[in-house]
């Protein structure tokens, strides 16, 4: 009788550990690239407004150089894309305004790596006019590029 419950319990025991242990390697695995993922692909929007209609917009800007999008029959201004959240702040006063942030999730590995080029200088400078010209320089990345598709996080 002893022998048959050591026959039953010690690979029933052995198949619940390595079970336990699979089960957490992999969890492991696809947790951490699911957070570099996310995380690396997160860029956030800086809009100056939304507008009831294209001309308005065109009016209304802050810079010459933005885009836009329409939304619920709205159009909404970008004038700024950064991935670095420091650098927000930076551009909010190089602009004297404070701009509405959307978080996005861009799924595009050459816009990402352009972006992270740009707020790496972002970061190196104070100079409004400096920031400006970065920022201008972003934008123009994603103008007219119509193969781009973002997510809206927030």
């Amino acid at each position: 009788m002893k022998i048959k419950i050591q026959k039953i319990v010690f690979p029933l025991f052995l198949s619940v550990l390595s079970g336990f242990i699979c089960g957490r390697l992999v969890y492991s695995i696809y947790n951490d690239k699911e957070n570099q993922i996310l995380s690396s692909n997160i860029i956030y929007l800086l809009e100056d407004g939304s507008f009831e209609n294209y001309d308005t917009m065109k009016a209304s800007s802050i810079s010459t150089n933005y885009v836009f999008y329409e939304d619920n029959g709205k159009y909404n201004t970008v004038v700024a894309m950064t991935k670095n959240k420091d650098n927000i702040s930076k551009i909010e006063k190089a602009y004297n305004k404070e701009l509405k942030v959307t978080e996005y999730l861009l799924n595009n590995k050459e816009i990402n790596a352009k972006i992270e080029e740009y707020d790496n200088n972002l970061v190196k400078t104070e100079d409004p006019e400096e920031i400006k010209k970065i920022v201008i320089e972003m934008i123009e990345i994603y103008k007219d590029r119509e193969d781009i598709k973002m997510a809206k996080i927030s």
